[in-house]
């Protein structure tokens, strides 16, 4: 892979995983210039790099590439649980790999442990998060863009955001939880209400008309099917 446009990064591919817009894989670091580790400055780290995987992320809109990385390192300086930035190239991020369940997964198995009330204190942290009286939003909270490590949760996928209602991002969590198979169980919608009621306290919100919010979750999903 070109880095800097002259040197090269070889990497080995462990694994690729699921993504419509760009490229992910779980790679390991076979050998790094060590003209790159000068530049990057911090030889220590490197060196760890090269015997741990990380995620290597190929976008084709470099713009795309400069908004995720600007928005993950911002979130990292404010102390976020998100992947930290390791390189970038033209068109890759290089980020930390989090070993731990997707949360779409553990959703699937209808868990109700305490990664719901770790889930809502993650997005009451981003929504404190403000511009103005508008709150930072994910926008794209499918439940597969979070991952439960040793007990925290971990954002993923930071393409998207922007600033407005948190009631938005809310009611896409909920209508990812309701329509993640099996679909609309009484234990799905215990998940729910619980995720709610949870970032209630977190935020210290009364969140009204969430149900408004919900339908119109449904008919953007619908939206999305039919473009």
């Amino acid at each position: 892979m070109p880095w800097n446009g002259s040197e090269f990064l070889d990497v080995k591919i462990l694994e690729k995983f699921y993504s419509k817009r760009n490229k992910v894989y779980k790679v390991q670091v076979e050998s790094i210039p060590e003209k790159e580790i000068a530049i990057m400055g911090d030889d220590e780290a490197f060196s760890k790099v090269k015997s741990d995987a990380f995620i290597m992320k190929t976008y084709d809109n470099p713009n795309i590439l400069e908004k995720e990385y600007k928005n993950i390192k911002r979130l990292d300086e404010l102390s976020m649980p998100v992947p930290k930035v390791l390189m970038k190239t033209e068109n890759s991020l290089f980020l930390t790999y989090i070993k731990g369940e997707l949360i779409g997964d553990l959703a699937e198995k209808e868990d109700t442990g305490n990664w719901i009330d770790e889930l809502a204190l993650w997005m009451a942290r981003l929504h404190n998060i403000k511009s103005e009286k508008d709150s930072l939003l994910k926008m794209d909270v499918n439940l597969r863009n979070f991952i439960y490590s040793e007990g925290i949760i971990y954002g993923l996928d930071f393409e998207e955001t922007s600033y407005g209602d948190p009631r938005f991002d809310l009611a896409n969590i909920c209508f990812f939880i309701l329509t993640n198979r099996p679909s609309f169980t009484r234990k799905k919608h215990l998940i729910m209400r619980r995720f709610l009621k949870s970032y209630e306290e977190h935020s210290k919100t009364c969140l009204k008309d969430m149900a408004s919010y919900l339908r119109w979750s449904k008919e953007e999903s619908k939206r999305r099917r039919n473009v």
